[in-house]
């Protein structure tokens, strides 16, 4: 493609359309937790954190606060320059911002000799660099390489925009060895998931109805067994006026075998109930007024749906699985909908407990006992034939019992049998319903406790592997600039340029679609994917290079590239929405409108905390948004003009060395 030509990048948020976001996640943290009233050494580290994590405007507040309040040293200076320093260029700074820079010599002769010292003097030894660009470098690059790793990275990183083009040049292969080493370091590939995974909300089971009996139910009860009492003494009492051996074997032999049939007729009908209320749940009848189709709800059901396919087990056939387990996994369904459908609550918390719950059905179903119930409550046949043996039995000794009574005393008789038929039937069934309503809430019960302690186990299990896995602010971040710096090195080799050819670079850093997020409280927010879009400014032109970055394992997607003149921009526009979106339209004099989205519209469900102030500005401090800014408005506006006069203005603003000689 000749130098002539103009080629147009398509971002993969193109003009019109809008970032989606397939969840959000708020991390609690304490790395950058820090009040006004804290000591000046909490704000110092907490100043750190953001430096460290991709945040150096919040870094610049929380140092210059300590400074403020005396608290200084070669550390807190060299970290303080480098917050200064970091994610801008040279230009951006106003000249109050390079006096201060300028000031560090004196500060360095107050300090005692420490690597921090050498450090901080390394550091104005490249400054010095800048304000005379024609100054051998070899010094600066000499004292830089000479410090501990641990400094001279810090220099290296944090200075990227701040280093001229042949002082870069000759640091870049070591810049780009480090990252390739560092791009995959600890286990990235195996823990960036868990920083995207939202904190597990805690295991709640349904708790069994302890409906029991009312107080009218129970006075029902007690006043009916009263009165069968009462009339079976009154037969009783009769068959005593004239007593003889079979009537009072008949009655001694009605009272018993009627105890008999209460007792396993009382079984019989309670492990027949309970049979068909556990067919009714295992065939998902139950809660079903928990089960439209749509927000929580419905993805409660998808989730449901997800984990019941993968992980069925391997060496059946799925439909079978997916037939027989329909009805469980539906009730289990309805059940996470009940306990957890409430305002605010999104299903990734839930992920947990619905694949325990799978989980556990699997091996319930793969051992052959998920369908235990059904021999837990089946009626012995010892039972049934005992039930209906005392009936015949206390049937024809009933019989023989009222005819001996009639005898005797026909009336009185008569309402005694009426009385206990009446009361025998009403303190049967009452009986039956508070004794079975008993037993029911005390295997409920037990089955709950049940159900909580592996519940809480599974959660507690999570959230161990959650901690454990999860990686820190400084990894992710460290992880995300290794990738800038191996798609800036690709762009180089592939245009082939070295960094002397080099006037300015940006990156304009988005979240690519359907991306997750996440971010710890006071941080900026972190994406699963980014859409990378990369800026060369040389001498003759604009090269580009557009890639999809896949954090979670560290690979580009996608492969983008076009370059234009500078006369060939015709404008640049900045939409600003509200507190949180931000769109770049630039658009070329022979091209398509360009449109970049930032940022997107705040959808975290919770609200902001009124301890996080300004996290829109924080976000964007993250991607590095003011230097893009600053250098697509500088192009715009003057074209190939704009890095004439800039550099200009810089040795106009700095007539004068930097000063790091007099330190020496």
């Amino acid at each position: 493609m000749s130098g002539n030509e103009t080629t147009t990048t398509t971002n993969t948020a193109g003009s019109g359309s809008s970032v989606g976001i397939q969840a959000e996640w708020v991390h609690n943290s304490n790395v950058y937790m820090v009040s006004s009233d804290d000591p000046p050494e909490q704000k110092y580290r907490v100043g750190v954190n953001y430096l460290d994590n991709g945040v150096p405007l919040r870094a610049r507040e929380w140092i210059d606060a300590a400074i403020a309040r005396d608290y200084d040293g070669a550390a807190v200076r060299f970290y303080w320059a480098l917050a200064l320093l970091s994610k801008r260029s040279y230009r951006e700074l106003s000249t109050e911002e390079r006096g201060l820079l300028g000031e560090l010599p004196d500060h360095i002769a107050t300090y005692p000799d420490s690597e921090w010292t050498r450090a901080l003097e390394a550091l104005c030894e490249l400054l010095g660099h800048l304000d005379v660009p024609d100054r051998d470098p070899t010094p600066a690059l000499e004292k830089l390489r000479s410090l501990p790793a641990r400094q001279r990275e810090q220099i290296v990183r944090h200075c990227d925009l701040v280093l001229t083009s042949g002082v870069k040049d000759s640091l870049w292969a070591e810049t780009r060895r480090t990252a390739e080493r560092r791009r995959r370091a600890g286990n990235r590939e195996n823990r960036v998931w868990a920083y995207f995974q939202p904190e597990p909300i805690r295991p709640r089971a349904q708790y069994p109805d302890p409906k029991g009996a009312t107080p009218q139910q129970w006075l029902r009860a007690v006043l009916a067994s009263a009165l069968l009492a009462g009339s079976l003494g009154s037969l009783g009492w009769i068959l005593l006026q004239r007593p003889t051996a079979i009537s009072v074997i008949a009655y001694l032999t009605t009272l018993a075998v009627g105890a008999l049939a209460a007792k396993t007729g009382f079984e019989w009908r309670y492990r027949t109930q309970r049979l068909r209320s556990k067919e009714r749940e295992y065939a998902g009848e139950v809660a079903a007024h928990a089960a439209p189709g749509s927000g929580f709800a419905n993805q409660v059901d998808h989730a449901f749906q997800y984990y019941a396919h993968k992980y069925a087990p391997k060496e059946v056939d799925r439909s079978v699985w997916l037939a027989e387990t329909r009805g469980i996994r539906t009730t289990l369904r309805n059940e996470v909908v009940e306990l957890y459908r409430e305002s605010r609550i999104q299903v990734g918390r839930v992920r947990w407990l619905i694949r325990h719950l799978i989980l556990d059905v699997r091996k319930q179903w793969c051992e052959n006992v998920l369908f235990s119930y059904r021999q837990q409550y089946r009626t012995p046949l010892s039972t049934r034939a005992w039930c209906l043996s005392a009936l015949v039995v206390g049937v024809l000794a009933a019989c023989a019992v009222v005819d001996a009574a009639v005898r005797t005393a026909p009336l009185s008789a008569l309402a005694s049998v009426l009385i206990a038929v009446i009361t025998g039937r009403v303190a049967t069934f009452r009986w039956c319903y508070i004794l079975g309503e008993h037993r029911r809430f005390a295997e409920e019960d037990q089955e709950y406790a049940r159900k909580m302690e592996a519940r809480q186990t599974a959660y507690q299990r999570w959230k161990d592997k959650l901690a454990a896995t999860c990686p820190t602010e400084e990894e992710m971040e460290t992880w995300l600039e290794c990738d800038r710096i191996l798609l800036v090195d690709e762009a180089l080799r592939h245009y082939r340029l070295a960094w002397r050819d080099i006037t300015a670079h940006t990156i304009v850093q988005t979240p690519a679609k359907s991306c997750k997020r996440a971010r710890v409280n006071g941080g900026p927010w972190r994406y699963s994917k980014y859409d990378l879009q990369l800026f060369l400014i040389t001498a003759e032109g604009v090269r580009e290079l557009a890639k999809q970055l896949d954090v979670e394992h560290g690979t580009f997607h996608g492969n983008e590239r076009g370059h234009f003149r500078f006369d060939a921009v015709s404008s640049l526009r900045v939409v600003e929405s509200g507190d949180h979106k931000y769109t770049l339209e630039l658009t070329l004099s022979n091209g398509p409108t360009r449109t970049i989205e930032v940022t997107e519209p705040e959808r975290n469900f919770e609200p902001a905390s009124p301890d996080e102030p300004g996290l829109s500005r924080i976000s964007l401090d993250a991607t590095g948004f003011t230097h893009a800014l600053h250098v697509l408005e500088g192009i715009s506006a003057e074209g190939k003009a704009w890095i004439q006069r800039d550099t200009a203005a810089t040795q106009q603003n700095n007539p004068v060395p930097f000063g790091i000689e007099s330190a020496a």
